[in-house]
């Protein structure tokens, strides 16, 4: 049976660089709807990658068996492209990303089922989502890449709803991730809680439209952290399909970095997915647009310094994707106005020019105890980066970003 090692060594004897990309799931995950699903899930698939005169074969499967045939019969069909590079290895620092073994997360996982019927006696629970998982992660080519890591996370979401005497909320969704067991279960049922407070009285119009609110954390991942992503991907830029331009002044409040060395974020790595150091890349700082990511083949292609921004699962070729997203703003805002706690249909925005339509199905106003009918929100993103005014709050990691809630200007609630 072939190995990894065997697969690379068969490819260079035919003259061929080669990269083997493997990993491996090992995973609980438990749903509970109106039926209840308990599975337990390993996964494992390899990607390899070849390239000979600038010409690029791929193929992927769950067996090494007949992959590298297959790499080469799709190479054959593929043109010649002299930015098709496999890297060469570089010094990498390796993080602590396992920080449990998935045979031994039974009991927590009971907790967390404890934990769910616990929110049952408070709010309306429509479905619950926990999940367990190791991934191993190995990546060996035939220009000396040779790097394996072992990353865990535990993960809770629940969608819920509540009701009053008069209607039912909207759906509300909570999440929450950590590298090891001890999810912050404290600070999730606070922020439910939180909910049915807000939710408990009639939701009310708003009164006129306004052009600032407050976003969370969650908010922003929904609305924010998709259109940001796309904009500062060196292939969109290069292509001109981003609203963003290299060295514009867009906010001197504000410096965002893509920062994978976040240990308990989960998106932290110590490599990315060509086997390259993780490293932090300052994407805004001193409020001016400083960096776009890239992999290997933009940052050829653009005579751009490589970002060590690839990403991938083993059925796809490495894209460029931010890890995590870290937001820091200079100054500190009060609570006063509409928070912006859920956006809807960001899918249907124009990624290129950054404009966006939206729907705020979950809003409030923090101090009033008020909670709004269904609103909409329209702007675009250069105007939305350029009106962050200031952090509400402490950080949080949500997704793949860290920031506190944001006060922005310069968008559009009706």
């Amino acid at each position: 049976m072939n190995d990894v090692y065997t697969i690379v060594q068969k490819g260079k004897e035919l003259g061929y660089s080669i990269e083997v990309f493997m990993a491996e799931l090992r995973a609980v995950q438990i749903k509970r709807e109106r039926q209840y699903q308990n599975m337990n899930i390993l996964d494992r698939g390899y990607g390899i990658r070849i390239i000979k005169d600038g010409k690029l074969g791929f193929a992927y499967g769950n067996r090494l068996d007949n992959l590298l045939d297959l790499a080469l019969d799709s190479l054959h069909a593929s043109k010649e492209d002299k930015f098709n590079v496999l890297p060469s290895p570089e010094k990498i620092s390796k993080l602590n990303l396992k920080m449990f073994d998935i045979v031994n997360a039974q009991t927590k996982i009971n907790d967390y089922l404890a934990f769910g019927d616990e929110i049952r006696e408070y709010v309306n629970v429509v479905s619950e989502y926990y999940e367990v998982m190791n991934l191993k992660v190995k990546i060996v080519s035939s220009e000396g890449i040779d790097v394996e890591e072992e990353r865990s996370l535990s993960s809770i979401s629940l969608s819920f709803n509540i009701k009053n005497d008069i209607e039912i909320s909207p759906e509300i969704y909570e999440y929450a991730t950590s590298r090891s067991l001890n999810i912050n279960i404290d600070n999730l049922k606070g922020n439910i809680l939180k909910m049915k407070e807000i939710f408990k009285k009639k939701r009310v119009k708003l009164e006129k439209p306004m052009s600032e609110g407050i976003f969370t954390p969650k908010a922003l991942s929904e609305l924010f952290s998709p259109l940001f992503s796309h904009a500062i991907s060196l292939e969109n830029y290069y292509r001109g399909k981003s609203p963003l331009k290299e060295g514009e002044i867009i906010n001197e409040k504000l410096e965002i970095s893509d920062n994978p060395l976040i240990p308990e974020a989960p998106y932290s790595r110590s490599f990315d997915a060509e086997g390259l150091p993780s490293k932090i890349n300052y994407l805004i700082k001193d409020g001016k647009i400083t960096q776009f990511l890239s992999n290997t083949y933009w940052s050829l292609k653009a005579n751009r310094e490589n970002t060590h921004s690839a990403a991938r699962n083993y059925s796809v070729l490495p894209y460029i994707s931010p890890t995590i997203l870290d937001i820091n703003v200079k100054s500190g805002s009060d609570n006063e106005g509409i928070f912006i706690g859920q956006v809807q249909g960001v899918h249907t925005s124009n990624f290129d020019t950054g404009e966006f339509s939206v729907v705020i199905p979950i809003a409030w106003n923090e101090k009033e105890g008020t909670a709004y009918k269904e609103l909409t929100l329209s702007g675009n993103l250069k105007d939305f980066i350029k009106g962050i005014e200031g952090s509400v709050g402490e950080k949080t990691i949500y997704g793949n970003l860290s920031t506190s809630a944001l006060r922005v200007k310069n968008v559009t609630i009706v």
